[in-house]
């Protein structure tokens, strides 16, 4: 029987059910599809997640990896190459960046979240790729920009590999032209970090790169489940009622439904992990959405509770590659909760679970929903 298979939709559909399996087992599951062993136990994960130098990066960090990618972007790097990528781009995930984004995000919402039904996926794509083209925020056509991330989101499946889309091609020959011009920028963003805090031209256009593909479908995802969890576990009332809760409602779903769920790495030396001799050269998943499930670390983890608080999850990562943009992620997922709180109230998600229908993404580490429709409370509507 194949336990692991993230390019599969029923797979996707039934992930708890195989990792449930998986971490029963003694010994850690090989993946022949792969050719990488799988780590679905809160404690190997984490482990492997706090020890970089024994679970390297540098041979990538997607589940299905491109040579091209080595060495040249935050997730498929190691240091010192990981913090000197970090550090030109640091500014951009400012406090004040942070506000003047979301700020401009809680507007552009309005102009979606109307009518009595509404195509969820559609207005997360949209919206967010609205926040990362702000975030990038290129001294160029705003509106371009955004429609082209939109278009890389929404065709992940094709650009994840550098080359193969011709969305992304030219979102990066935007990007190149911008630089070689120098053309200057007054305005926060990873464009003005770029150009200001990157004297030796150290050569990281995955710096851009990457927000519209993984940033982008990482957010779009998180949000998604967000508001889906809220509905199937039936905690919109309490939200309604104690509107101090989202931040712990995000946190549970960030655990809850992980839409980052696995990462890639390489074992550097010999060791010994769920009864398991890994050798220098294997490569192992790091499965964050079975880490986050796992019993033996937090009570009932397939209940959904706002008020959990028995242990660290590891939504977003951990460690070193812990997500640059996870207080901007938290703080966006939080105002577009909002939003749909004050604008639907008790709302209803259409679709049936059996109906939701998954991206399948080439690099296997996103989780994302492509037919999620949600209705408007009438209720609220008629008052």
């Amino acid at each position: 029987m194949i336990l692991f298979d993230p390019h599969d939709n029923d797979w996707l559909k039934n992930k708890f059910h195989y990792y449930q399996q998986l971490r029963k087992q003694k010994n850690l599951y090989f993946s022949e599809k792969y050719k990488m062993y799988v780590l679905t136990k809160y404690d190997d994960v984490f482990y492997a997640l706090s020890n970089p130098k024994l679970f390297s990066s540098s041979k990538g960090n997607l589940i299905v990896e491109d040579s091209k990618r080595f060495g040249k972007t935050l997730g498929a790097s190691d240091n010192p190459i990981h913090d000197i990528m970090k550090n030109i781009v640091i500014d951009a995930y400012s406090k004040s960046n942070l506000e003047r984004i979301s700020n401009f995000y809680k507007n552009k919402l309005l102009e979606f979240l109307t009518g009595s039904i509404v195509n969820l996926t559609e207005v997360v794509h949209r919206t967010t790729s609205y926040a990362i083209c702000e975030l990038i925020n290129l001294p160029y056509d705003k509106e371009k920009i955004s429609n082209l991330i939109y278009k890389i989101q929404t065709e992940s499946n094709k650009c994840v590999n550098d080359g193969t889309d011709t969305s992304y091609n030219e979102f990066r020959d935007i990007v190149t032209y911008c630089l070689s011009k120098k053309i200057p920028s007054s305005e926060s963003g990873i464009y003005h970090s770029y150009l200001n805090n990157n004297p030796k031209n150290f050569p990281a256009l995955s710096l851009f790169t990457g927000p519209t593909i993984s940033g982008a479908s990482s957010l779009s995802g998180a949000i998604q489940f967000l508001i889906l969890d809220l509905y199937r576990e039936n905690q919109i009332q309490t939200l309604l009622a104690y509107k101090n809760l989202i931040p712990d409602s995000i946190n549970e779903s960030l655990r809850f439904n992980t839409s980052t769920g696995r990462f890639s790495r390489t074992v550097t030396q010999d060791i010994l992990i769920s009864n398991t001799n890994l050798k220098p050269g294997d490569r192992v998943a790091l499965c964050l959405d079975s880490a986050n499930r796992d019993p033996n670390r937090f009570s009932e983890p397939d209940k959904f509770k706002i008020n959990r608080d028995d242990g660290r999850h590891l939504g977003f990562g951990y460690g070193l590659h812990a997500c640059i943009a996870l207080r901007i992620s938290k703080t966006l997922m939080k105002v577009f909760l909002e939003s749909i709180l004050d604008n639907f109230g008790s709302y209803k998600i259409i679709n049936t679970n059996d109906d939701l229908n998954y991206l399948i993404t080439s690099s296997g580490n996103n989780d994302l929903i492509t037919n999620l429709v949600m209705k408007k409370n009438m209720m609220l509507q008629i008052s």
